[in-house]
């Protein structure tokens, strides 16, 4: 994670913007605007590090085939990270399900097949 004064970014969050500024659906300075990222080259440094290219102001010099393959290689990348997070995430919460559970010696989890109370 890297912070940009005072604010911690993900790796997810940092391809994210970097894929919307590979896009064309924003530019750099729209970006840092929009989400608060400070520095001028903070973006530019992402985009060196996470991207295929960093076209300005709408410029680029790959055939539009190349780049929409690499534009969709990269979105694959930043998915696959994404979904890493969701598991760990996931994992910790089972995690913390599983020891309430244990320590409160209270079910938590909804049993399948419970019938529903009648109102």
């Amino acid at each position: 994670m890297e912070r940009s004064g005072g604010m911690i970014f993900t790796e997810a969050f940092k391809r994210q913007i970097v894929f919307e500024v590979e896009s064309g659906r924003i530019s750099q300075c729209d970006a840092s605007r929009r989400y608060g990222i400070l520095g001028h080259s903070t973006i530019l440094k992402w985009c060196r590090k996470y991207g295929i290219t960093c076209p300005k102001s709408g410029e680029n010099s790959m055939p539009d085939k190349d780049f929409e393959l690499k534009r969709q290689a990269n979105e694959i990348r930043a998915l696959k990270v994404e979904l890493e997070d969701a598991r760990f995430t996931n994992m910790v919460l089972e995690t913390l399900i599983e020891v309430a559970e244990e320590e409160l010696h209270i079910p938590i989890r909804k049993k399948y097949g419970a019938k529903r109370s009648v109102k």
